[in-house]
């Protein structure tokens, strides 16, 4: 179950991010952007590009925040303003919900066909998943990830499932996550019947990692220690 607490407090903690850094765009560069678009942003957008907006390890390590120069729409009225690290895929909010505080952000594959697919059913849980995978991938200091055969079995997925808990209702994306204290965090990516294909893990904690190694055991296909 997802533990109340802000998602913006969320992301501080695992990134280890001060509480009065300012690692956001300005309210002016945003107010030139909702007067190009004639828009204004969801509040919950809008405060996370003011809070954290330009932090690259947070929001360009995998995945990318779109700048707010670069924002805009889509042919179909798609406000796009994440794009996955190939754009393969752009997220984006459907023009009629700017209104809402915190609107549902829908994904595409191929914008020109206009198949939108629901991601999130809210911009705070959307940014939350992109903070938690993009760490995994990268944007935190200890990383590694498998999908080995071996580190798949259910026991040592059971392994992951009884010692960290899952972070239910963020995505509907085939991924899974898991934490206890928002310091680290585990991901599953999955098939579509649910089977397990990969386990990725992301921490800016050494006694985190260490932790994680020691429990899970397992061979692991990339782990940071063994690549410097």
């Amino acid at each position: 179950m997802f533990v109340i607490m802000h998602y913006l407090q969320i992301i501080r903690k695992l990134y280890n991010l001060p509480e009065d850094a300012n690692q956001g765009y300005s309210e002016t560069e945003i107010a030139a952007l909702e007067n190009r678009l004639k828009i204004q942003l969801p509040a919950a957008l809008r405060q996370y590009y003011l809070t954290i907006g330009k932090n690259r390890m947070v929001n360009d390590s995998f995945n990318r925040l779109t700048s707010l120069g670069e924002i805009g729409f889509s042919e179909d009225d798609h406000l796009v303003f994440y794009e996955e690290n190939q754009a393969v895929v752009l997220w984006g909010i459907e023009k009629a919900d700017l209104g809402l505080p915190d609107p549902p952000v829908y994904g595409t594959y191929d914008s020109a066909r206009k198949e939108w697919f629901t991601d999130a059913d809210t911009t705070e849980h959307f940014l939350l998943s992109m903070a938690w995978w993009n760490g995994a991938l990268g944007g935190l200091t200890y990383t590694a990830f498998t999908d080995l055969e071996e580190d798949l079995t259910p026991e040592r997925i059971a392994l992951v499932t009884a010692n960290w808990q899952e972070q239910t209702g963020i995505s509907n994306q085939l991924l899974r996550f898991f934490t206890n204290d928002y310091e680290d965090i585990l991901v599953f990516t999955t098939e579509q019947n649910g089977q397990v294909n990969g386990i990725y893990i992301g921490t800016n904690r050494e006694e985190k990692y260490n932790t994680i190694m020691s429990t899970l055991q397992m061979e692991w296909s990339y782990r940071i220690d063994r690549d410097e």
